[in-house]
């Protein structure tokens, strides 16, 4: 075949004929074939020029063909048949030339044939679009002499008369069309001295004008260029009214005063610099001191930091940005920290942006800052929450594992040990419920601040949350040494409180693992320090217990929790409660927390605390998350049959979950398998469980964040709280901490911090959601901080789903009536 370079697209069919026809063109060297079940499933973005479409005659071909004619008007198209083609079916869908292969008469000949005329038709077809766009640019040519604003005219550069002129110079001259050809061009301009080469070479001639018939004299700028018409050179001159920029001079004068006024009530600084960086403008919010102002004209920030007795590091880093926007030429934006001789700190957001003065030829730069001190400050202060706790201003449990990690890396000697102590505060429930929550974190604040005094700078005492409490000391001679600073500890802590007018005595349970003989990983120490502790409890509370082999007893325990929890899931003894999330806004349920129950045969209910743990360090939680995600998309599903108003469904997450390279992929199955919308489904993780593993974390959520499932951030401000995990997340919600609601009403810290997360994720687009709200005032201040939901026994515990389906019908018509 003598084919050029075409592409071929076929569509793919189960018999003999496809087969031969897809040989016989793979065997054609020049030409590229592509093959795809359904012509109607290709996209329009996809398809190669110079294409040929070779498509089946069946039930769909007029759908087909109409496809084709929409999308690729000018590629052709062959009707393939297993049976011969009457010229009725063929005047029906084929192609205008009637293109076609069919079995009974094909031929290599004959596919030749076809497609050499397939292909003289995107020849002819690519010439006629290539003559009409060359009309259409003479028609554009055309329109735009005739149409433009400017007055064009068209001179014979021999006679200089006129030869043709637009619509505008006949308005704006004031002569007929017939009365402007044939007249020489200075009849209009008045005598410019000017050289004549000069005049044709494009040159613009500025405060010329033009007369018009009544006298008129317009203020113009022209341009004179020789080019050519109907096959002679003419010279086109074009003449711009600029009345309009010389009025618009003088209103720049008027307005000048006008936008100096602007710039001076500001609410940020705004100044200009010239090319030496010195200041020619600043406003009152730059400096307040209306002398210090003017005294800064020409200087710069040297000058200023000298004049304000500022830190060197404050003209440094003005001047390495300031270089950096000259040298780009593009906007420079960054934070400053200033620190005043009076220790005030202020921090800005400043941006330089070069501009270019086509008066003075001269770069000049904008300085503009926004004071952000406060966002800095609450940025800091959550920064602060990541690493210590807020209640006591002890370390958390991530700065103590840090620290802790960091100690058994360096820790080389042979001769000292050390030692992890673990403990909390006997029957602290107990004070918490009877003397109340206010007293209780009082009573945790004088705990943290009695260690911090018996710590040295080595150790690390840190408070992990409620009642428990860790200290790591290193280089500890012996065990007889550890025993002695427990009791230390013990001593310290069982000296009475005073709290608010009362004295409050307490108790402690301690345990103890050295290290390496106990373990030489952090984690390891740490849970055997707490098995330790839980042994001291067992022992009559009030003393300390060091880690021992006969402690492996206790995870006997833990053992018969594990075999029992796999035996619950077999025998469906795992129950599904809900509880309910309630708009701020709407006063509606807006959604639910699916929370896991067990109802063991024997035991009764087995509380969340004592299995949950035992579930996730045997990776029993993979097939618990499993189900309760089976389970809340059957919900879901039964839900919308049944008319229940649709709200997401929060399921939470584990980090053993998160592990499985394959676990996105099973919501995904999930979701699909029941045939409900994926905004439907909430994933509910904690920080603690992204850090884990946040690269696979990050992956997981952003698939799972394109199909439209929620994320939402549980316990925020306990754990990690790492803000660059948090972006890279994608996460829709973050969850307040009960922790931070069960006193809001009473400490202003409390206060504070839900208002610094609040703002934080209003600035990110996310929502908020408060847990643990237990009163009305709670739910008021959260509201009027902006926090979109809440969810605590306020309004309900966690619901049997019978009941939870009771309580929102209930409730949503409640609140409807009021």
């Amino acid at each position: 075949m003598s084919l050029k370079q075409i592409t071929i697209y076929i569509e793919e069919a189960e018999n003999d004929f496809y087969n031969r026809l897809l040989r016989d063109i793979t065997n054609i060297e020049t030409c590229h074939v592509h093959s795809f079940p359904s012509i109607l499933k290709i996209k329009p973005g996809s398809i190669q020029e110079s294409a040929v479409f070779l498509f089946w005659n069946d039930s769909k071909a007029m759908d087909k063909q109409k496809f084709i004619f929409e999308h690729f008007p000018e590629s052709p198209y062959v009707i393939l048949s297993t049976i011969a083609l009457t010229p009725e079916v063929l005047s029906q869908v084929a192609h205008p030339t009637c293109l076609h292969l069919a079995e009974p008469s094909y031929s290599i000949g004959n596919l030749d044939l076809v497609l050499n005329f397939a292909e003289r038709l995107i020849e002819d077809m690519i010439r006629s679009i290539a003559y009409d766009k060359i009309r259409e640019k003479v028609v554009v040519l055309e329109n735009v002499f005739e149409e433009s604003l400017d007055i064009l005219m068209q001179i014979d550069p021999t006679t200089k008369q006129i030869i043709n002129a637009n619509k505008q110079a006949v308005v704006v001259l004031e002569y007929r069309l017939d009365e402007i050809i044939g007249k020489e061009f200075s009849f209009f301009i008045p005598p410019v001295e000017i050289d004549e080469d000069e005049e044709f070479q494009g040159n613009l001639i500025e405060s010329s004008s033009l007369r018009s018939k009544s006298g008129r004299l317009i203020p113009t700028e022209s341009s004179f260029r020789l080019f050519p018409v109907n096959g002679k050179m003419a010279i086109w001159a074009t003449f711009r009214d600029i009345t309009e920029r010389k009025r618009s001079q003088e209103q720049v004068k008027n307005q000048k005063a006008f936008y100096e006024f602007i710039l001076d009530n500001l609410d940020s600084d705004i100044a200009v610099l010239n090319s030496n960086f010195e200041y020619e403008y600043t406003n009152p919010v730059f400096l307040s001191n209306k002398e210090i102002r003017k005294w800064l004209y020409k200087k710069t920030d040297v000058d200023l930091a000298e004049k304000l007795d500022l830190a060197p590091e404050f003209y440094e880093t003005r001047k390495k940005y300031l270089e950096v926007a000259a040298k780009e030429n593009e906007i420079v934006e960054f934070e400053e920290l200033i620190q005043d001789h009076n220790d005030k700190v202020t921090y800005l957001l400043r941006k330089y942006i070069p501009i270019d003065d086509s008066e003075t030829k001269q770069k000049r730069f904008i300085s503009f800052g926004v004071d952000i001190t406060e966002r800095k400050l609450s940025e800091e202060r959550i920064t602060y929450l990541a690493y210590y706790d807020a209640l006591t201003g002890l370390s958390n449990r991530t700065l103590f594992i840090d620290h802790a990690n960091q100690a058994l890396k360096n820790h080389k000697s042979t001769e000292t040990l050390l030692a992890f102590y673990f403990f909390d505060i006997d029957n602290f429930k107990f004070i918490n419920d009877s003397l109340g929550h206010t007293k209780g974190d009082i009573l945790l604040q004088m705990v943290g601040a009695r260690l911090k005094r018996v710590m040295t700078e080595v150790d690390t005492v840190a408070r992990f949350g409620g009642d428990e409490f860790a200290i790591l000391k290193v280089d500890v001679p012996n065990k007889s040494a550890a025993a002695e600073f427990a009791q230390k500890i013990l001593d310290i802590l069982s000296q009475p409180f005073h709290i608010m007018g009362r004295d409050l005595f307490t108790t402690i349970s301690m345990g103890i693992a050295l290290s390496p003989n106990d373990g030489v990983t952090s984690a390891e120490l740490l849970k055997n320090s707490d098995m330790a502790m839980y042994k001291a409890k067992e022992l009559g509370r009030n003393n300390y217990k060091f880690y021992t082999y006969e402690l492996i007893l206790r995870s006997e325990k833990r053992l018969y929790i594990e075999n029992s929890l796999r035996k619950a899931i077999q025998n469906e003894e795992l129950i599904l409660f809900l509880q309910p999330k309630i708009s701020t806004i709407t006063n509606q349920v807006c959604g639910a927390e699916a929370l896991i129950r067990w109802k063991h045969p024997e035991r009764g209910w087995v509380p969340p605390i004592e299995f949950i743990p035992v579930a996730e360090d045997s990776g029993i939680i993979e097939r618990i998350g499993d189900w309760v995600l089976e389970e809340a998309c059957r919900l879901k599903k039964q839900w919308t049959e049944m008319d229940i108003p649709s709200f997401p469904l929060s399921i939470n997450v584990s980090g053993k979950q998160l592990a499985r390279s394959n676990w996105s992929h099973r919501v995904q199955a999930t979701i699909l398998q029941y045939g409900i919308n994926p905004e439907e489904i909430e994933l509910e993780l904690t920080e603690s469980s992204i850090m884990e593993n946040p690269e696979k974390s990050i992956e997981a959520f952003a698939y799972l964040s394109e199909l439209g499932i929620k994320v939402s951030i549980d316990d925020f401000g306990t754990g990690y709280s790492s803000l660059s995990y948090l972006k890279k997340i994608d996460a829709d919600v973050i969850k307040i901490d009960r922790s931070f609601v069960v006193d809001l009403e009473l400490n202003e810290d409390d206060r504070a911090i839900c208002k610094a997360i609040i703002n934080m994720a209003h600035s990110l687009g996310l929502e908020v959601i408060a847990e643990g709200v237990e009163n009305a005032a709670q739910r008021d201040l959260l509201h009027d901080l902006g926090c979109h939901m809440i969810q605590g026994y306020l309004y309900s515990k966690p619901l049997p789903v019978e009941e939870f389906v009771v309580f929102v019908k209930k409730f949503n018509e409640s609140a409807k009536t009021k």
